[in-house]
């Protein structure tokens, strides 16, 4: 009887350990804030502020897609709000667009409409490396990600979504079948 209750401990111990994978961060913390006007034009700054964003954390921005857009661009063109894509600006229209920080530095962000930049509708996140999550980070000269993931309705080779709620269920269905086995 005393090794099913250490079983039950274990695997509930199980449930509570974090999840290595990244964290995902709703980009001004609600599905309305990347669009004009905003509260403040250095609302979205002041928001990334308040975070600390690591390489494998990923940013979620939601968009009317009729209206808006979402470039990645070098320092320059943040500054300047310059939104013609070329070779040093990712672009992205579908309205939800989810892209993996994989890489350490500041990345910045705007709007592809230049008028919505100079609103405020651009953002810049500093990516703090893992060997100085506890630092305060630096800013390196260079500003440009790899590529960012797929959308999230899109197939990723090999990747599990893996919500509070599914690791909940692994966990239960882990204590069961641990539970199956003492007893018979």
């Amino acid at each position: 009887m005393a090794s099913f209750f250490l079983i039950i401990m274990v695997s509930t111990s199980l449930l509570l350990i974090p999840n290595s994978e990244g964290r995902e961060f709703l980009v001004g913390g609600s599905e309305d804030s990347w669009k004009v006007p905003l509260p403040s034009p250095d609302f979205l700054n002041h928001w990334a502020g308040t975070h600390r964003f690591q390489i494998g954390d990923a940013l979620i921005f939601k968009y009317n897609n009729m209206t808006e857009s979402v470039q990645i661009v070098p320092k320059k063109d943040y500054e300047s709000c310059y939104e013609e894509v070329g070779d040093d600006h990712q672009s992205f229209n579908d309205g939800n667009t989810k892209v993996i920080l994989r890489s350490s530095g500041p990345i910045y962000f705007i709007s592809g409409h230049k008028s919505h930049c100079h609103m405020g509708l651009k953002l810049v996140v500093v990516v703090m490396s893992a060997m100085h999550h506890h630092q305060q980070p630096t800013s390196p000269n260079h500003s440009l990600p790899l590529p960012p993931s797929p959308s999230p309705l899109s197939s990723n080779e090999g990747a599990l979504a893996c919500t509070p709620a599914t690791e909940f269920m692994m966990g239960l269905g882990v204590s069961l079948v641990m539970l199956f086995y003492l007893v018979n």
